[in-house]
């Protein structure tokens, strides 16, 4: 899996996908990405868009890598 940022997707739908697809509790998963459960949340909510690196850390979680 390379990075490429091209394949940035802002969706609030996408994001809610990857992180239930990490099977982690949203408090894990925030001490994961180094970030706090309340920007997760607007990740989910759609009050702030996740950036691309965050995109990708979570779709390597997803994959296992």
């Amino acid at each position: 899996m390379t990075p490429d940022a091209s394949r940035l997707d802002t969706r609030p739908q996408y994001a809610y996908e990857l992180v239930a697809s990490t099977r982690m509790t949203q408090k894990d998963l925030a001490a994961q990405l180094g970030v706090s459960e309340r920007t997760i949340r607007r990740w989910l909510s759609g009050d702030i868009p996740i950036s691309y690196p965050q995109q990708f850390t979570l779709e390597a979680l997803v994959l296992g890598l």
